[in-house]
Parts: structure tokens; sequence; C-alpha cells
């Protein structure tokens, strides 16, 4: 006997509401030093972080991974608390220290009882103004960056990232990814000393918080553990000149099963009046599940198991880039469907429900990162990086929404034109490098 189900019917969706963030205690304090307090949610919790203005764009000729040391050396403690007395004072809070970084930022983080929240504030503030940088741990740190390079040295999407990376931002600090060998070995606790103290004053960091806290008493804090902390003169990060010439690299590694390919090419960065619709067109080629490229390669050819596809941003610079593992036998191949599916959208717009689907999307995978105390702060990061106003965030989801067809085609047409696209593949060459000639001149390394 056969029993048929009756379903409910589809619900219907009613009006998103709009993303509004939340207010913030903004301030410029008398070091300074700039604050962002968020009120959010009712739990006694609090996410603090203190933003740095330095990070890799900052670093000389010849001291790549340098700031990573420095991020090592910054978890050791500060003037007044060392590594354990620090780990053991956080979590007496209910906390624990977070240090890392990106081209322009170092970042320290904690989330903590709204109780200590003014406390966790002064520690991390005492960390980043007197690092203790202890030169006897010295030779342990640079050992543990010499064996963490020497591994993504052979990991195949960090050897396919350098290389982009490279090719794309030719002879900017954007385009060095991995150290030397003799450089890294070289570094002292007086470099890193140093590096940090000419890049760093109260005026030069920004303390942000979100939760449910006593801002009052936070921003005292702030204001006391900064007093006298003084901003040295630092010359700006110079505009990276990008590449817009098609360029076609590739990195050897014998007898690998997989090949990991990059394609890419420089877009404009947030803030441009194009970049929310090059969000859409991101995530409708390959920045969702759904997207074509994953579609295609993933779920029609089964060429690759994880391809995915992002922009990329600095301050006042873009990228878009796919990336995806394939098999070796069907690199080239894999790289006709990719390439094919840019050509495609470049030449007709989508179908407008493909593009309903997406801007949902986006929409709302923009209000879910804005749910919680740290996506909240990543938001608040975001815009102070890209000099972005409230404005920014209260138009965000109705600007998604109102990317339409014409729009998607128009930067897809404008931006990832063929003859600008960076193309990187590391894999066997025996297996692949002959084949790769016919999507341009194949540069070795």
């Amino acid at each position: 006997m056969t029993v048929e189900a009756t379903l409910p019917p589809r619900p219907i969706l009613g009006t998103p509401r709009p993303t509004v963030l939340a207010p913030r205690r903004r301030e410029v304090l008398a070091s300074g030093m700039s604050t962002a307090l968020v009120q959010s949610g009712s739990v006694p919790i609090v996410a603090l972080r203190l933003v740095v203005d330095v990070g890799s764009a900052h670093l000389q000729p010849g001291q790549a991974w340098l700031d990573r040391l420095l991020h090592d050396f910054l978890r050791e403690g500060s003037a007044t608390h060392d590594r354990a007395a620090f780990a053991d004072a956080l979590a007496a809070m209910g906390g624990s220290l977070d240090v890392d970084g990106d081209e322009h930022t170092t970042v320290l983080r904690t989330q903590v009882l709204a109780e200590h929240a003014a406390e966790a504030a002064s520690m991390l503030i005492g960390l980043a103004r007197t690092p203790r940088i202890p030169a006897e741990e010295t030779a342990r740190l640079v050992a543990d960056q010499q064996r963490w390079a020497e591994i993504v040295a052979q990991e195949p999407a960090w050897r396919a990232h350098a290389t982009f990376r490279a090719s794309l931002y030719r002879g900017h600090p954007y385009g060095t990814v991995l150290p030397q060998a003799e450089t890294l070995a070289a570094f002292t606790a007086a470099d890193a000393r140093a590096f940090w103290e000419r890049h760093t004053g109260a005026g030069r960091a920004t303390l942000m918080a979100a939760g449910k806290f006593d801002a009052g008493a936070v921003t005292e804090a702030a204001a006391r553990a900064s007093d006298g902390w003084a901003t040295p003169e630092v010359a700006s990060v110079q505009p990276a000149h990008v590449s817009g010439s098609r360029v076609v690299r590739f990195v050897a590694r014998p007898g690998s099963e997989q090949t990991t390919l990059r394609v890419g090419a420089p877009v404009p960065p947030p803030g441009h009046g194009d970049y929310i619709a090059l969000e859409v067109a991101n995530s409708l080629l390959g920045g969702s599940f759904n997207s074509r490229i994953t579609q295609n390669i993933r779920e029609q050819k089964g060429y690759t198991y994880s391809p995915s596809s992002q922009i990329s941003t600095r301050p006042r610079d873009a990228y878009w880039v796919e990336a995806a593992d394939v098999t070796t036998a069907v690199t080239a191949p894999a790289l006709d469907e990719i390439l094919g599916e840019i050509d495609r959208l470049r030449a007709d717009a989508p179908p407008e429900a493909e593009v309903l689907g997406i801007t949902n999307y986006v929409a709302g995978i923009s209000a879910i990162r804005g749910a919680t105390l740290n996506g909240l702060l990543d938001h608040l990061e975001f815009l102070a990086l890209h000099g972005l106003d409230d404005t920014y965030t209260a138009m965000y989801e109705a600007r998604v929404r109102s990317v339409t067809p014409a729009d998607v085609w128009r930067v897809t047409r404008d931006y990832l034109r063929p003859e600008r696209l960076t193309i990187v593949a590391v894999g066997d060459a025996e297996a692949v490098r002959g084949d790769l000639g016919r999507f341009g001149v194949v540069v070795d390394g």
C-alpha cells in the first residue's frame, strides 16, 4: 500500500527587515586613541579588540614574516604580565588572548564577562604599549616560524597564493607572501621591537568593543592606559600598481595528483560604485555553493571538491580570484570551464530569478555575520579600514537587492576581461605544463 504525503504550501517570504548598525559610542581620547563601543545583545559578555595600524605592508624589503614573529612575541605578555600571568588574568575574566594581523593591521582580541570589560581593555592596551618581547625566547619563536615556513612552502595552496600575489603585485609589499629562509633565521627580538615601536602609538590604535557592558568604564580605562603613549609619524603604504595583462604562471610539484589553480584579476575596492554589484557577481560566479563555476566543475563534471571565489580587499585595492584543486588529468578542461563561465557571464546578462536568489543570499549572509559580537566588530573593522561611514551599512542590503542582471553582466564584462586575468597552476610538470600553453605564454615559478 502506498501512502502519498501531502505537503503544506510553501510559505511566502515576508519583506526583509533592513539591518541597522547598533549605535556606537565613538571618541578620540586625549591620547589620540580612537574608540568604537557598541551595545549589543542581552548577555553580559563583551568582545574586545585593539586594532593597531601596522601590518605586513609596512615591512621593509627582506623582512617578510617579521610581523608574524612579532605576533608570537606579543603572545609572550606585557611589561606587567608575562605570558603565564597574562593568560591567567584573562582566564579569570572568562577570556583568552588572540593575536593576528594582515597587510595593514595587527589585532589583539579577547572576549570576557562584561564586569571585567574595563580591566581587559587596559590589559590589551598595556600589551600593545609595552610588550615584553623577551630576547631569551627568540630562538624558540624563530624556530617555530621556520618550521611553519617549511610546511607552507610545500603546501600547494600557499604556493599558488604566493605566486598569484607576486604576479599581481610586482615589486609591492602585497606581492611578498613567503619569507626567505636566511632572512627569517636572522631575525632578532630587537628587530621585532624596533618594527613595533616605529609604527605604533595611541593615535594609530582603535579600541573596539561589542556586547552588554559599561561603556563609560571602558572609555575611562582606555584613557588611563593610553595616556602619554606617543604616536610616531609613519610613512603611508604606497598604492599598489597591479598587473593589468594576461599572465600564466606554472609552479612545478612533481608527482602531484592534483593541480591547484588560481584565476583572478584586479577589481575596484569597497566604496567604489561597482563594488556591491561585484560582490553579487562573485557569489553568482563562484562565491556560493549554487554558483555557476561550483555547479559546473564540482556537481556536473566532478573535477574538484571545493572550488570557491572571493573578493580580497585592502585599502584602495581589491582583486577577484577563483580557487580550485582539480584532478591532474583534467587541469586544462577545468580551466576551460572556469574561463568559459566567466565568458558566458560577460556575454549575456543572467536570468532575473538567478540574480534574485543570489542577492537574497548576499544580503542574508551579511545580516547573519552582523548578528554576533565578533561579526559586528569585523564589520566595524571593515568600515574603518576602507574609510566607510555608517551610511554604507544602512544602505548595504538595499543596494545589494537593487543589483540587476544588467549590473552583474556589466561589471563582469568590465573587470573580468580575459586579457587582464592572472592564471596560476601548481602541479605535475609532465602531466600539466604542456596543456597550459593554449591559455597564454607560460612562465615558470
